[in-house]
């Protein structure tokens, strides 16, 4: 347990440090300012942005070209799936909370959907990337030199 510690304390460490070096093309999205006050979009939100807040520091790290050994690549892999299945576990009942939900809180927890979105699609293009990457590259060059 103290091992995780450690090397979540790291990552977040070199993470806001190669942040403020402005390393990293893309900027962070940010989570909702205020909580839409309907409970399972903000656990929704809330779980979405620990998944993105890992996946950032990650993509960041890699971008920067920083070597992440092993064992922590597994760390985080096993603590991604972990927050994802607790991310599905939250999805059933947010329709029925937000139906019965007040106009103004339906018009927050829409925003709050929103920028959840917005992390999704990251962590999507994160997948994307590390999964068929070095493929996709081969793929193109091969292409691009068959095109000439």
């Amino acid at each position: 347990m103290k091992a995780n510690f450690k090397i979540w304390t790291f990552l977040m460490s070199l993470g806001i440090f190669l942040g403020a070096m402005e390393i990293t093309a893309q900027e962070r999205i940010t989570p909702p300012k205020k909580q839409s006050k309907v409970k399972s979009i903000d656990d929704f939100s809330n779980h979405c942005f620990k998944i993105y807040n890992t996946v950032f520091v990650y993509d960041s790290l890699v971008n920067a070209g920083v070597e992440i050994p092993a064992e922590i690549e597994d760390e985080i892999a096993a603590d991604f799936e972990a927050r994802i299945d607790s991310l599905s576990d939250v999805v059933p009942e947010m329709l029925s909370d937000v139906e019965g939900a007040p106009f103004m809180r339906k018009i927050r927890a829409a925003g709050s959907l929103n920028k959840s979105r917005k992390a999704i699609n990251y962590m999507l293009q994160f997948s994307k990337k590390y999964t068929l990457g070095e493929a996709e590259e081969e793929n193109t060059s091969t292409t691009n030199v068959e095109n000439e």
